[in-house]
């Protein structure tokens, strides 16, 4: 009788340890599979090797840019609240806080320039303090240039509005940092 089915094949394949090329590939032996998850497991790690160092340096270029706008956010955030808790009035424009940049951002600790700073971030001057004050959520007063949200310190509007509301200033530098002994 001639086996013609699948499981005829299969059974008659079996019996007589004789398989046909179509059931090579199908019914794979233990050498194949070890040969198969071998290569797999070479492919996987080959992949994670060079996958790693990829995500690693994109994650690391990314960070890089955008660590100038986190400073520039916090910085602008410290300027502006050391502003009102020493004159006690929202600043009219950068030249008010143009004092709190002179004493507090040490040129050989700070990164940028009165004028680069002023180009990373907007702020609205003409703000009513006490809308700022009462607003829920927090009035957006500050925004960098970039599009990024970014801060270290976290978001500069709750902060200022913190500040206003409760005259805590976690972040105050007092006194200003100084560079050498």
């Amino acid at each position: 009788m001639k086996c013609t089915g699948a499981i005829d094949r299969l059974f008659s394949a079996t019996l007589t340890n004789r398989r046909s090329p179509r059931d090579f590939h199908r019914y794979p032996t233990k050498q194949m599979l070890q040969r198969r998850f071998t290569r797999l497991a070479v492919a996987t790690v080959v992949g994670v090797l060079i996958l790693v160092p990829c995500l690693y340096v994109f994650f690391t270029i990314q960070s890089l840019r955008t660590f100038p706008d986190a400073y520039a956010s916090d910085w602008t955030s410290i300027f502006v609240i050391e502003h009102l808790r020493t004159s006690g009035a929202w600043p009219d424009g950068w030249s008010d806080l143009h004092d709190e940049y002179d004493r507090l951002a040490n040129a050989s600790h700070y990164a940028w320039t009165f004028d680069e700073l002023q180009s990373r971030v907007w702020f609205d001057f003409d703000a009513d303090m006490q809308e700022v004050r009462e607003a829920e959520p927090p009035k957006t007063v500050f925004r960098l240039t970039s599009g990024r949200r970014v801060s270290f310190n976290g978001d500069p509007n709750l902060l200022i509005r913190e500040y206003l509301r409760t005259g805590d200033d976690p972040h105050r530098i007092d006194p200003p940092i100084r560079s050498g002994g």
